[in-house]
């Protein structure tokens, strides 16, 4: 109770400030870390986030995890001047949590819509988008299998195509949320390659029409892997995307930390219609503990093992400022 009514002030007092910017459009992607709600279902194999199950997920360990995450979208008004355009998601187990974030949280204030589809991913774990009605209209909505010739299959990659309303523009929204390193580097690999050719495929056949160049468009996701690795290389390399990742990955950024080690596998890429964007790590305090093991500072998480911790994420938010706010980014660098 006590983190819906500091959520609600916070939401309150930002409103109360005075008219925001509304030029301030950007993107958020997100993984939130196993975003499960606590109930069984019987088609997929989340029996662990139920409240007899391996991570005794219980509705009260929901709404804390929910709430958070709201508070986390809402504090970004006080960096950038407004509140996400658009926030992509990665490890949403369905709609039902994505409406409870929308719906059942101070984000209900700002109109968001939902763009969700289940993928055959076996622990039901889906990738989705959530966006402002008001300044975004989604036109159409396509799910592009990924089939990497294992028997597991993996997330489906979301395509979301839309108008800002403000500028007439289209849009195309990619999500990904490729599959893990699970069983090492070299046999993981061709699953993810496999992974980066469908979406090769699936942009490049925007430029049929437009005499070979690319229309507006944003990727992004969870790549499992770092800007210099082969998949990521090889999809920049065949589409012509600006990976703007490079700039943070050599700074030795990230927004996971492994083995005390900063590691970046959340990406945005864009066409050259959208240079200019600029990409940030979103590393608000709230996000972070202390790592009394490696030293600095670490993502708080939501489980150690089958323990519940209390953080948002074992991952930092990623932001793309669109060409009209990235300039205007810079004071807080």
């Amino acid at each position: 109770m006590r983190s819906w009514i500091c959520v609600t002030v916070i939401m309150a007092l930002f409103l109360t400030v005075g008219a925001y910017a509304r030029n301030s459009r950007y993107i958020v992607f997100w993984n939130l870390e196993n975003y499960f709600d606590p109930f069984d279902d019987s088609l997929t194999l989340d029996d662990e986030f139920t409240p007899d199950g391996y991570r005794r997920w219980t509705w009260n360990r929901f709404i804390a995890k929910r709430n958070l995450i709201a508070k986390t979208l809402l504090s970004m008004h006080d960096r950038y001047g407004d509140f996400p355009l658009m926030a992509a998601f990665a490890e949403v187990e369905n709609r039902m949590v994505l409406r409870q974030l929308t719906m059942h949280t101070a984000l209900a204030k700002l109109g968001y819509g939902i763009v969700h589809r289940d993928s055959p991913d076996s622990r039901g774990i889906d990738v989705a988008l959530i966006y402002r009605e008001e300044f975004f209209r989604v036109l159409e909505v396509e799910t592009i299998g990924v089939l990497t010739g294992r028997e597991r299959p993996t997330r489906d990659i979301l395509h979301v195509t839309g108008i800002l309303t403000a500028e007439g523009d289209t849009v195309h929204v990619f999500v990904n949320h490729w599959p893990s390193k699970f069983g090492g580097e070299e046999y993981s690999r061709p699953f993810r390659q496999a992974a980066s050719d469908t979406l090769c495929r699936a942009v490049l056949a925007l430029s049929d029409s437009l005499a070979g160049e690319l229309p507006a468009v944003v990727v992004t996701g969870d790549f499992n892997d770092t800007p210099d690795s082969p998949p990521v290389r090889s999809l920049v390399a065949a589409t012509g995307l600006l990976n703007l990742s490079n700039p943070l990955h050599e700074a030795g950024r990230g927004t996971l930390k492994y083995n005390g080690r900063w590691e970046l596998i959340d990406h945005f890429l864009v066409s050259a219609f959208l240079e200019g964007s600029v990409m940030e790590i979103y590393s608000h305090h709230m996000l972070l503990e202390e790592d009394s093991k490696y030293l600095g500072v670490k993502p708080r998480r939501s489980f150690y093992g089958p323990v519940w911790h209390g953080g948002a994420s074992d991952h930092l938010p990623i932001v793309l400022l669109l060409p009209s706010v990235s300039q205007a980014s810079d004071r807080y660098e």
